[in-house]
């Protein structure tokens, strides 16, 4: 028997719930009480969010997370892109966070260059070729340098090797 209408589903709704109601209710074995006073709401003081720079790392699974830093004084996008370059430090290491960007010399991290050429358009300059990059590498690059520019920003990489079309950060995606 099917039932086609909506009064008919609506009376199959009533008798489903006149059925199981009572049961579900009172076998729960909790009894009722009155209202117990606890005092006010916990109240926890919370600073306003600051743009701290954020290096975006690697999980093992291939997921972008983001690190910030709010100890480091420098941020602004090529700020950010400096900490990153850096490469994951010793917390990110232990939770298993790395990078998909090669690997650079000691103070290499400070060649990296990131500026404005219009007011949605940040160009990061990359002391390494970048057409050969990991993709995964392209977005931890473009992620870490919206993070201090704001989400509306396009962003373009360009290596000694070649420019790359403007991105966004798609982290998570």
């Amino acid at each position: 028997m099917t039932l086609r209408s909506a009064s008919g589903r609506r009376t199959a709704a009533a008798v489903a719930a006149a059925l199981l109601g009572p049961p579900l209710v009172t076998g729960c074995g909790i009894k009722p009480t009155g209202v117990v006073e606890s005092g006010s709401a916990a109240r926890v003081p919370v600073a306003a969010p600051s743009r701290a720079p954020i290096a975006y790392f690697v999980t093992g699974e291939g997921r972008l997370v983001p690190s910030p830093d709010p100890d480091y004084a420098d941020n602004s996008p090529q700020g950010s892109l400096q900490l990153l370059l850096r490469g994951p430090g010793s917390v990110e290491q232990e939770v298993g966070l790395g990078t998909r960007l090669p690997p650079l010399d000691a103070g290499a991290a400070g060649g990296v260059r990131a500026f404005f050429t219009s007011e949605f358009h940040l160009q990061v300059r990359v002391p390494f070729p970048v057409a050969a990059v990991d993709p995964l590498g392209l977005k931890q690059l473009v992620c870490t340098a919206v993070s201090t520019a704001g989400p509306t920003v396009q962003v373009s990489v360009r290596g000694p090797d070649t420019e790359l079309e403007p991105t966004r950060c798609e982290a998570g995606r």
